[in-house]
């Protein structure tokens, strides 16, 4: 299905991107100061944007003004739409990054559960942990395929639901988000491999973005001040998740604290549609949202890669790497985080380009054709 862009929505998951990466580069000699105490909610509330986005933008394409078809070619289609987006560069990756895995002292990657990382069903259980794989990040696409898999049902059943869809996923946003505060009050041991990123836990991120979606839906006008105030406030609401988590030195808890920030960023960034500002509606931004997934994918193993690299170099060149922060005036590692960034997101482009793009055109066209889901054409009357 074809629908019109909302530009603003697309640039948005670039900075959702960037955000996250802004964290993982702290991996690399001279950028250790982006690790601040606490900087992983850095990288969650970037996860959790994507979510939240995913949601609203799944029901822009498929579900529409109730135009989506409850059967089971409809269910096929949407399946084969994700699992092409998804898999060849989740494999493509995974590949790449299996020396790093393999040859880890600090998390190596074990054969015999590769299966299950493969098969992309690592975060689908909310106890147990199949431990690590060889892309880090691909835990965000076992999730995304846990949302995709119940799509259909929830579409269907909003269907269903008619006039009453949003008290519908209201309900259920609200017994899944009372099931994931009862599930970790009553299971708090450390021993447990427990941990709120797992998919059955992100549902709510997603419903919540559906729900979104059938807000801004019903919305005629975008101008309004308190519509162009939710973007500022929900940044702002990150940035004071943040300052609390680091002056109270405690973590913020479950996901469901991340949401209102969330929600707030997606709908005002779509309520800003009509926008002409650089930042979210140009050619070059959109083209960087268009590539957001495969700068997410490359970026980790990219800087685990080049860590390794500058690692063994520091010992040649007689620089101590560990402490190669200390050496150079500031401005000088500013530099260096823009020139790590752009070396990134050029490859990231180049793959986007010419392997992502291309697959998930040929890999949908043909699955399509195996599973004979080709929509049939209109009898032409004479």
């Amino acid at each position: 299905m074809q629908k019109e862009l909302i530009r603003p929505l697309t640039a948005l998951r670039f900075y959702a991107a960037f955000v996250v990466f802004s964290l993982h580069a702290s991996m690399l000699p001279g950028l250790e100061w982006l690790g601040h105490p606490h900087a992983e909610l850095q990288g969650r509330l970037g996860v959790s944007i994507f979510f939240v986005l995913s949601g609203f933008i799944m029901t822009y394409v498929y579900y529409g003004e109730d135009k989506y078809e409850p059967t089971r070619a409809s269910a096929g289609r949407f399946l084969i739409a994700r699992v092409t987006r998804i898999f060849p560069l989740h494999l493509l990756t995974m590949l790449v990054c299996l020396p790093l895995g393999l040859n880890s002292n600090t998390s190596p990657v074990q054969l015999e559960n590769l299966p299950i990382h493969i098969a992309l069903l690592q975060e689908w259980s909310p106890i147990g942990y199949p431990g690590p794989g060889p892309n880090k990040v691909s835990w965000t696409l076992s999730v995304e395929m846990l949302f995709y898999v119940c799509t259909p049902i929830i579409f269907a059943l909003m269907l269903r639901a008619g006039k009453r869809k949003m008290v519908l996923l209201a309900g259920l946003f609200l017994v899944l988000a009372a099931l994931t505060i009862h599930f970790f009050t009553t299971h708090n041991d450390p021993n447990a491999f427990i941990h709120a990123e797992r998919a059955p836990f992100r549902l709510t991120d997603y419903l919540l973005g559906i729900m979104a979606f059938l807000f801004f839906q019903r919305s005629k006008t975008y101008s309004e001040a308190w519509k162009q105030a939710l973007l500022p406030l929900g940044i702002a609401w990150f940035c004071g998740m943040m300052a609390l988590e680091y002056y109270r030195d405690t973590d913020s808890g479950t996901n469901l604290w991340m949401l209102p920030g969330s929600l707030m960023v997606v709908l005002g960034t779509a309520f800003r549609r009509d926008t002409k500002s650089w930042f979210l509606a140009s050619d070059r931004m959109v083209f960087l949202g268009e590539a957001s997934f495969t700068f997410y994918m490359v970026h980790e193993l990219m800087l685990r890669y080049g860590r390794q690299i500058l690692m063994k170099l520091g010992p040649a060149l007689g620089v101590n790497m560990d402490k190669v922060h200390l050496q150079f005036h500031w401005l000088l590692w500013i530099v260096w985080f823009v020139m790590v960034f752009v070396v990134i997101q050029f490859v990231a482009n180049q793959v986007h380009l010419r392997f992502e793009a291309p697959m998930n055109t040929k890999g949908r066209k043909w699955l399509t054709k195996v599973f004979r889901l080709e929509k049939k054409k209109a009898p032409v009357t004479a």
